[in-house]
């Protein structure tokens, strides 16, 4: 908050002058190294003090410097597009970015809006000479970057060749970890042990004369006995749910746990960019890629004492396969909305149950959590919510002129994201394009003769390495941009296309079905209002909240409005 003496500074007509904000970033493994978020922020506030500027508020950052996307920088951004800004303080230049082409790029991105970014650790003047000091420091950090993360792997890779496992604080359920300097090893927690092969047994031959248990029932039977989660038992692991209370996932991640036989794995996974980083959030550290298995050959296997045999192990690895198997034949039932279901109140999918062989009802897998219920919303019939959803998507195909309006109101919004990234792009451009005046000059500057040979080399590489990674950086934010193509010749296709399954729409196969819903990316919310059934349903060309119990053809068409963004508040069901 700004307090009143803050005001009276911006106020003043030298407004741009002394109004600042502070930025703070530190990542996991430099916070040992000194790099605090108090530290930064006690000498970024002083840095103002001496300077005479207003500091108006504070923004920070948990997250990669790798990453130009982070939470807290995309707050500042919006905060000086709307407030007096002057001036962004920064520690150093490997807090605002640990990539030389990411630190140039919200450089410039600042310049353009007239704010000025200054670094406690380093003076760099507003000349040509200050900018080629500011983008050696962006690169030393850059590079210090990629040889701490490439000394990290290759330390931990070692680690574990040399018999050492690498789970921090977190081992395995029945396994305890005891540490030395440089190394670590899994000691066996008898009283977690005991409970692990008490699950291998129920799973495997159940218990006395009864037949095999299933997951469910194990962690049903686990939290009946009380028995304490290793959530229970530690503060930094997250506990969702009650003491003593365990779910089929625990279960079932302890049946697949290898480790168990005796051998522990390090480097199981490794991270890969799968073109979908814009649909990750990026709290909580995620954005930056997917984890994806190793080829297994690639695993580096380290002996750590066994609690169960290969046999029993095995059977229960063939037991999963076989049980899997006979879930995919038993889905014998087609449920048109199949993937497509989530509940408004508890976030759960809702899936297809077929009750006495024939009556088709939704039911949301909330209710089904064991030994604890997560909610209590009702089932909701198959063929009234499939007819009320068909009837709904049909009436988009049959009137071409709705249809139109909504991929035109579509396109505004994609086109509003597009031009963020656009004006990122644009500011890069501006940043490729100096660096090629620049390698012009210097090449001027060798035919010249008049600087030794060796220096201009150098930096004649350097400018080459950061127009490569910015050509890159380009190339990887066209990839972002939401590909809109619905011009107007478009847009007539797709009212021709309408008209030609028009015809075909009243007899439509259950598959025809599921493939205009796939075409539309067609999903839907279940919730109960006022003890009234509804479904929020919504797709690429809109949206619209619709009664279960209105399900004619033409009961909602133009009758009923959308919504977007929202749902309305819920009445808790009985």
């Amino acid at each position: 908050m700004i307090d009143d003496a803050q005001k009276d500074v911006l106020q003043t007509s030298d407004t741009r002058i002394k109004s600042a904000v502070i930025y703070a970033r530190v990542s996991t493994d430099e916070q040992s190294r000194g790099y605090s978020i108090p530290t930064q922020i006690e000498a970024c506030i002083k840095y103002a003090a001496d300077r005479g500027y207003c500091v108006l508020k504070e923004f920070t950052d948990d997250y990669t410097g790798e990453s130009i996307d982070r939470p807290g920088l995309n707050i500042l951004r919006e905060f000086v597009a709307s407030h007096p800004v002057a001036i962004v303080i920064v520690y150093c230049v490997d807090r605002l970015a640990r990539k030389c082409v990411y630190q140039l790029l919200i450089d410039e991105e600042f310049e353009k809006a007239g704010i000025r970014v200054e670094y406690v650790m380093g003076q760099y003047a507003d000349t040509e000479e200050g900018r080629l000091q500011k983008q050696i420091q962006a690169s030393v950090a850059e590079y210090e970057k990629a040889k701490i993360m490439e000394r990290s792997k290759r330390g931990k890779r070692g680690k574990a060749q040399s018999g050492h496992v690498l789970c921090g604080s977190r081992p395995p359920y029945g396994y305890i970890v005891r540490s030395e300097p440089h190394k670590s090893w899994l000691v066996i927690d008898e009283k977690e042990a005991e409970i692990v092969r008490m699950v291998f047994h129920w799973y495997v031959n159940g218990e006395g004369r009864t037949v095999p248990f299933s997951i469910q029932k194990i962690a049903l039977w686990l939290t009946k006995m009380r028995i304490p989660t290793r959530g229970d038992k530690v503060k930094h692991v997250a506990k969702k749910r009650g003491f003593g209370i365990w779910t089929a996932a625990m279960v079932r991640h302890i049946l697949m746990n290898e480790t168990y036989t005796g051998v522990w794995h390090y480097g199981k996974t490794v991270m890969v960019m799968d073109g979908n980083k814009k649909k990750r959030l990026t709290g909580m550290k995620r954005g930056l890629g997917k984890q994806v298995q190793r080829p297994r050959a690639e695993w580096v296997p380290v002996e750590v004492p066994a609690i169960i045999g290969n046999d029993i192990f095995d059977k229960a690895k063939d037991r999963r396969l076989i049980n899997f198997e006979q879930s995919k034949r038993s889905s014998k039932n087609e449920y048109l909305l199949g993937r497509r279901l989530r509940c408004a109140k508890c976030g759960y999918t809702y899936q297809g149950r077929t009750r006495s062989g024939k009556n088709q009802y939704y039911f949301c897998h909330g209710r089904s959590q064991r030994p604890v219920s997560l909610c209590d919303m009702p089932l909701f019939q198959a063929k009234r919510l499939e007819t009320a959803v068909w009837e709904w998507l049909r009436s988009l195909l049959l009137h071409p002129d709705q249809l139109a309006q909504g991929l035109r109101g579509k396109q505004a919004e994609m086109e509003a994201a597009n031009n963020v990234i656009r004006e990122r792009e644009s500011l890069l451009e501006i940043r490729i394009s100096k660096t090629r005046n620049q390698l012009e000059k210097l090449l001027d500057l060798y035919l010249e003769d008049n600087f030794p040979k060796e220096v201009l080399n150098d930096r004649k590489a350097e400018l080459e390495r950061e127009l490569a990674e910015m050509i890159r950086e380009q190339t990887e934010l066209s990839s972002y941009l939401i590909p809109v193509g619905l011009p107007d010749e478009n847009i007539e296709v797709i009212e021709s296309f309408c008209s030609e399954v028009r015809s075909g729409l009243d007899n439509a196969t259950f598959e025809d079905k599921r493939r205009y819903m796939d075409l539309l990316d067609l999903r839907c919310k279940l919730a109960l209002e006022d003890q009234e059934k509804v479904a929020y349903i919504k797709c690429k060309l809109g949206a619209q909240r619709r009664s279960l119990v209105l399900t004619s053809p033409s009961s909602n068409i133009g009758g009923t409005g959308t919504t977007h963004c929202a749902f309305r508040p819920m009445v808790r069901s009985r």
